[in-house]
């Protein structure tokens, strides 16, 4: 199982969706934030990434 791993994304949604998506398409099966997020909205990319 490949496992996304990201932390200390702060308010930079954006980027965070970029990184995941690559790391979907790499074959990642699920992702784990680590921390360090300032608001709810910066993960909202993630739900519609699943």
């Amino acid at each position: 199982m490949r496992i996304c791993i990201v932390s200390d994304s702060h308010d930079r949604a954006p980027m965070l969706a970029a990184a995941v998506s690559a790391a979907r398409q790499a074959g990642a099966q699920a992702v784990v934030h680590c921390g360090d997020v300032i608001g709810a909205g910066t993960l909202k990319p993630l739900l519609a990434l699943g």
